[in-house]
């Protein structure tokens, strides 16, 4: 019941955890409408953020932040492009409420010394919002030109930073801006936390987005993970690189065309608002007085009228920077109107005076002959001392049908580019939003549904074939503890690994049985033949039983030691163990008066007696040859061919010294001869367990390799239990 209770969480359109965001979002929208309605230059618009954060995860906080924004637009056609901000706010919620969490997690189950401190969190946490809230939030509202709002409290510490901190007017709005809202953040942090504590257990775990359908892995199974990369990308990051990519691409796209649009509009707006004027402005003007404007100026009857309807006709439009009518002839052009002008660099032009003759500027040259005619011409873009302009003239005639003068009128080119840039600013704090919502969805998506899941199964997968002997019950019940259940293709991909690795494990258990019957096959052949050379060998007893048990206890010391670790693998231990009973089976080719004479053996003797190493070898090479030749035939090989010889090289049958000489060989020296040494034989008494002990000390170095003589001293408790078990005390 409860899988299926989970299952339905796994996605945002979860009832419960729509519920969660339409909850909190209404929470900001209606604080924040609350607080406008206030003398108080406060928001507690990110209540609802905090919260849905801590109770339904980061998706839902960020899309709660992002909602809020864009409702709230609705109403004073601003706070989106804050959305980025509370987006921000979104994310640090999330951290704050998770890196609690994993302390504690870290701190139970893998054992970290780390001690949550609640306090200094908290308050690290307001601080860090307000932070992100007044300096970035206090640069948007300064460049949206929002700054200095009449509240009393912001206008007294505008005040207070101005006297006594000396700041200027964007300090002074910045450091207040910073005041206010780390107010602002604590008591939305602590209204949120008020509320997340009296929420009852049940609601919680009820809207609580379950995105993370899977068993945790350990931090020493993440960090093998990682190693595992070897310096590569891993899949999170090339799927976040191509999201944020993708998105800042769009985004980047997206805003080029935007601005290629609207520096086009905005050039044929403000060109048709220059026509529309100067058209406007021809109408003001008598066509039979021009000549008198020209040459009495402002004592002209009507002059000054005139001249009060066309300026305000110029300010009835803030895009006019110039409106004058100019009068066209051969020297150049003669003014009939002019009016003083404020740029928008703040400089003030004095207007010319009537009658004043003026160059006519490159632009025009290409049309005087229209000009001359009295032709409308197309506006134009005029480049002089004043700046750059888009200039549009409209013709005045007379009842005659004659061109008398032109009314003209400029507008600053720069007012298209101070347009623009004002957009750019804009359209980057939207997008900001967008990115900010697209790309913390996309990642978190991502990591809980695609690279946790899978980095997961990988890991798991490793430790399988890492294991001796590969799956079996133990690794089966791990894989199935990962509890995958992401709704899917990846979950199909983690059922198939169960479903392939309990079929391993079923088919593997399978063959361990028959192989567990040829080893027992295998192992009874080889005591067989040993008992076939023992069984000739009067005096040997049990010898071969006891060497196979003295090879074991030094094999597992120098594992132990930490000795020979790159061979000394389950498979070989166990291989050398199974083959020891075989080191003395060439002895099948030596005369029984020799292998038994009491006496001791004279050279000839001798010669043949050592010949059993190589006889021994070369019967296993041919049964290596003949069976395809498994692991302990080959050690068995090693062992039967190179127990006599010498760590110093003074041995038989090669000579060859150290680690030249086969480990498995090295190892059965020692366990040969102290069987020799501590048995009773035909040619010697037993030898007291201490002295025979000490001999093998004796030959570290010279007979034995000392690695192997210092765990086999290390183990003497157990090699006297070996002894004991077999009777030979």
């Amino acid at each position: 019941m409860i899988r299926k209770f989970e299952r339905r969480k796994n996605t945002i359109l979860h009832p419960a955890v729509m519920a969660l965001i339409l909850f909190t979002t209404l929470i900001n929208i209606m604080l924040s409408y609350l607080m406008r309605s206030t003398d108080l230059p406060f928001y507690v618009d990110t209540v609802g953020t905090i919260l849905a954060t801590a109770l339904g995860g980061t998706v839902p906080g960020i899309i709660t932040a992002f909602a809020t924004n864009t409702a709230n637009f609705l109403m004073d056609g601003e706070s989106i492009y804050y959305a980025s901000l509370n987006v921000m706010i979104a994310l640090l919620s999330a951290v704050y409420f998770g890196e609690i969490t994993n302390a504690k997690r870290n701190l139970k189950k893998e054992k970290k010394n780390h001690k949550a401190k609640p306090l200094q969190d908290l308050l690290l946490f307001i601080v860090v919002l307000a932070v992100v809230g007044g300096l970035f939030g206090g640069a948007i509202t300064w460049y949206l030109g929002k700054a200095n709002p009449d509240y009393p409290l912001f206008l007294f510490l505008t005040e207070w930073f101005s006297e006594k901190a000396g700041f200027g007017t964007f300090g002074c709005h910045m450091a207040t801006t910073f005041v206010v809202d780390l107010m602002d953040k604590a008591i939305s942090v602590c209204l949120s936390l008020l509320i997340i504590y009296i929420t009852p257990a049940k609601v919680k775990e009820y809207v609580r987005l379950s995105t993370w359908k899977q068993k945790t892995l350990s931090y020493k199974e993440r960090k093998k993970s990682k190693k595992r990369l070897k310096g590569r990308f891993s899949l999170g990051l090339r799927v976040n690189i191509l999201i944020i990519g993708t998105a800042i691409l769009m985004a980047a796209v997206s805003v080029i065309f935007i601005m290629i649009s609207f520096r086009e509009s905005t050039t044929e707006s403000l060109s048709a608002t220059a026509s529309q004027m100067a058209y406007l402005a021809a109408q003001e003007i008598e066509p039979d007085m021009v000549d008198i404007y020209l040459k009495n100026g402002y004592s002209a009857p009507g002059y000054i009228e005139t001249r009060e309807r066309l300026k305000k006709l110029k300010d009835s439009s803030e895009d006019i920077a110039f409106l004058y009518v100019y009068k066209i002839s051969k020297d150049g052009w003669h003014v009939v109107f002019d009016l003083d002008s404020v740029l928008d660099d703040g400089s003030f032009v004095d207007a010319f005076p009537p009658g004043m003759t003026v160059p006519f500027e490159d632009e025009y040259e290409s049309y005087l002959e229209d000009l001359f005619a009295g032709k409308n011409i197309p506006n134009l873009r005029i480049d002089d001392q004043f700046g750059s302009f888009l200039a549009a003239g409209c013709p005045v005639y007379n009842d005659d049908g004659r061109c008398v003068c032109y009314a003209i009128t400029d507008i600053e080119v720069g007012l298209i580019n101070k347009r623009l840039e004002h957009l750019i600013g804009r359209l980057i704090l939207l997008f900001l939003g967008f990115l900010l919502l697209m790309i913390a969805v996309s990642v978190v998506t991502t990591k809980y549904r695609i690279v946790m899941p899978l980095s997961s199964m990988t890991s798991y997968a490793n430790q399988l074939t890492d294991q001796v002997g590969g799956a079996n019950e133990e690794t089966l019940e791990m894989i199935r503890e990962l509890d995958i259940r992401t709704g899917d293709e990846m979950e199909l991909l983690y059922r198939a690994l169960c479903k392939l690795t309990g079929e391993t494990v079923f088919q593997l258990n399978d063959n361990k049985n028959k192989s567990d019957a040829i080893t027992k096959m295998q192992n009874a052949l080889i005591i067989t033949m040993a008992d076939m050379v023992e069984s000739r060998d009067s005096d040997t007893g049990a010898h071969v039983l006891k060497t196979s048990a003295y090879v074991r206890i030094i094999l597992e010391g120098l594992r132990r030691n930490g000795y020979y670790t790159e061979k000394l693998s389950d498979r070989y231990i166990r291989d050398v163990e199974m083959s020891a009973p075989l080191h003395d089976l060439g002895k099948i080719n030596i005369p029984d008066s020799i292998l038994n004479k009491p006496g001791k053996l004279t050279d000839e003797e001798y010669r043949i007696m050592k010949t059993h190493t190589t006889a021994g070898r070369d019967i296993l090479e041919k049964a290596i040859r003949t069976m395809g030749g498994d692991n302990y035939l080959r050690e068995a090989r090693n062992m039967a061919a190179y127990h006599h010889e010498r760590w110093d090289g003074k041995g038989y049958p090669d000579g060859i010294h150290g680690e030249v000489i086969p480990l498995s060989a090295r190892v059965m020296a020692i366990a040969d001869v102290f069987d020799a040494l501590s048995s009773h034989r035909v040619y010697k008494p037993a030898f007291p367990f201490d002295e025979a002990v000490q001999m093998i000390k004796d030959g570290a170095g010279t007979q034995f390799d000392p690695k192997c003589v210092e765990v086999f001293v290390e183990s003497v408790a157990e090699v006297k239990k070996v002894l004991k078990r077999y009777q030979e005390l």
